[in-house]
């Protein structure tokens, strides 16, 4: 899987569970976790460091929870991660 491929199989994830989220969904249906959604979404970054890990675990619970705020920040730090974008400091 291309770092492109990796990065849009986790937006697809991420974005299919921000979705199906709302505040009180634990209510609704007792079986719902949200760590098991962000493990779910984890499981597509395949290798990367625990500080890495750490960090994506922690913008997926945002991106699910509240994904208007957090997308940009989200992309960026796949970006990053997977070195999609050549950084290009033309002005």
């Amino acid at each position: 899987m291309s770092d492109r491929e990796r990065a849009d199989a986790v937006l697809e994830h991420v974005a299919v569970l921000a979705f199906l989220y709302y505040p009180g969904i634990e209510v609704d249906d007792p079986s719902y976790s949200l760590t098991d959604d962000i493990d779910w979404c984890l499981a597509r970054l395949g290798e990367v460091s625990d500080v890495a890990r750490e960090r994506m675990r922690a913008l997926f619970a945002r991106a699910i929870t509240d994904p208007t705020a957090t997308r940009e920040e989200l992309f960026t730090a796949l970006v990053e991660l997977d070195g999609l974008l050549a950084v290009d400091h033309h002005e």
